[in-house]
């Protein structure tokens, strides 16, 4: 029988929004123009014949009906095999990357190919210091979307050495030192 992680002791950022709080130095990958940019993947502001499909630039998930004004940019409709990546970083390094078949929601084995090498580069380039849970959609060896969450409810999580590294991530301490909560002890290290 497989055991459910307590996640009442972590600090699980739970959408989006608590995200964009979280991590300022990292909003710039909630963009989808700025992680093209870094990619060097082509986007216009307008419709072209070469780009025709229409994204919003900025797609923040929440629970809560916040007001927004999207603005949408044009890209060419993404090809290649869909992808989910959980990427579990702390300080900078990878400690455990799994991928997630969107279809059926199952974890797949290893992927071993341009999918990890560039996620890899991905991280070493842009999340150094970074400590927390990024997921990234990809389709073939591109970066579509990136979240700086888990893909899975972590309150679901059956697999032991996962739930050892979101403890290790998102632990949740009462204490403070000088003057210094964990949590701002934690957006300092991760920024």
């Amino acid at each position: 029988m497989h055991r459910k992680t307590d996640t009442q002791e972590l600090d699980i950022p739970k959408d989006d929004i608590e995200c964009w709080e979280r991590y300022p130095k990292h909003r710039w990958i909630y963009e989808m123009s700025r992680l093209f940019d870094a990619q060097n993947i082509k986007w216009s502001p307008y419709e072209v014949e070469s780009l025709p499909d229409r994204e919003l630039n900025i797609d923040l998930m929440s629970s809560k009906t916040s007001v927004r004004q999207p603005g949408y940019i044009y890209t060419k409709k993404p090809e290649g095999r869909h992808i989910y990546t959980e990427l579990y970083v702390t300080k900078g390094e990878i400690k455990l990357m799994r991928h997630i078949d969107p279809e059926t929601g199952k974890v797949l084995g290893s992927l071993i190919g341009e999918v990890e090498l560039r996620l890899n580069a991905f991280v070493t380039l842009y999340f150094q210091k970074f400590t927390g849970v990024i997921t990234a959609e990809t389709y073939a060896n591109e970066i579509f979307r990136i979240r700086l969450r888990p893909y899975f409810s972590t309150s679901l999580e059956t697999d032991q050495d996962v739930i050892k590294l979101i403890k290790r991530i998102y632990k949740r301490t009462d204490i403070t030192l000088s003057g210094l909560t964990d949590r701002v002890l934690h957006e300092t290290l991760a920024s």
